[in-house]
């Protein structure tokens, strides 16, 4: 049942249907309470798993709009390997990570995008996601002409081809001369950018911030978050995208179109809990139905410990 509405992200109603199918009558109520009892069995496990995940290294994070309530919620995502945790809150921002509890006092690396939230927190090193910017390059080099951007595309991923196959071969890091031509070549482009971009000059008598535009400002951003950009290049251990995060929380577009919104926003915070569980005990080998099963007979958080990383 729970298999159904998480995994599956078949509505109630559906869920319905389909016991009704095969002649199991079951009222919608009665799947509803299924689900909040396996979420409350779920509130040890998951807080070893969120334990689990703020202890990490790198940790990949991301957020996506989810419908609840009959509003706007956020659906906010924290994985690193095969361990993943998920909240519902009604704000994407600061206050929905502070809530999420994995943000605050972290130390670790946090892979994200460019939503400035994340550089709030400041205990945490942050490191950007390159794939996000190869689209910006790609949009800059389609319709601005510009020759840098492409430039700038192909050493990133240059970087991203030698530091894998350097991996491959057992390699843990770039030499320093290495990484000090990489650094040479990327400046030397993001300088040639901002020479073919300046800044506007200011109207006399208007007042104001300067409108600098998309290309001076992303041109800005390569310059003012190097570290954070390259930050794949001078820690392995740093993904060069956050596709982890973005694969996680993909799901939440599909249950929209198979079951719609959900009706309250405990409901949507259940369905969460419960996936932390049942998606990480997948990536731990264990079926869906046997991670549902442990929950209903109390064996979830002795999975959960023991559990390798």
């Amino acid at each position: 049942m729970n298999t159904l509405l998480t995994v599956g992200y078949v509505s109630v109603e559906r869920t319905k249907q389909l016991l009704s199918c095969l002649r199991i009558p079951i009222s919608a109520g009665a799947i509803q309470n299924m689900l909040e009892k396996a979420a409350v069995a779920a509130v040890e496990p998951v807080d070893r798993i969120k334990d689990k995940v703020s202890s990490k290294d790198v940790v990949n994070f991301d957020e996506t709009g989810l419908r609840a309530a009959g509003s706007l919620h956020w659906l906010h995502c924290a994985c690193s390997g095969p361990w993943r945790f998920y909240t519902v809150h009604k704000k994407r921002g600061e206050e929905g990570m502070e809530a999420m509890g994995v943000l605050p006092g972290f130390t670790g690396v946090a892979v994200h995008d460019f939503w400035s939230s994340y550089k709030n927190f400041k205990s945490a090193m942050h490191a950007m996601c390159c794939q996000h910017l190869e689209r910006e390059l790609v949009f800059v080099e389609e319709t601005g002409r510009q020759k840098w951007a492409r430039k700038l595309r192909k050493l990133l991923q240059s970087m991203c081809h030698a530091k894998n196959q350097l991996m491959a071969e057992g390699r843990t890091c770039f030499t320093e001369k290495e990484l000090r031509q990489y650094m040479k070549q990327y400046d030397c482009i993001v300088a040639k950018g901002l020479a073919a971009n300046p800044l506007p000059e200011r109207i006399p008598g208007k007042r104001g911030r300067l409108k600098k535009g998309k290309i001076r400002c992303l041109l800005e951003r390569f310059q003012d978050c190097k570290a954070d950009i390259l930050r794949f290049a001078t820690d392995w251990r740093v993904p060069y995208t956050n596709n982890a995060a973005e694969q996680a929380i993909r799901f939440a577009r599909v249950k929209e179109k198979v079951s719609g919104c959900f009706r309250t926003e405990k409901g949507a915070g259940h369905f969460a809990r419960v996936l932390s569980f049942i998606s990480t005990a997948v990536r731990h080998g264990i079926s869906s139905f046997d991670a549902c099963l442990s929950l209903r007979n109390g064996t979830a958080l002795a999975l959960v410990e023991g559990w390798d990383d």
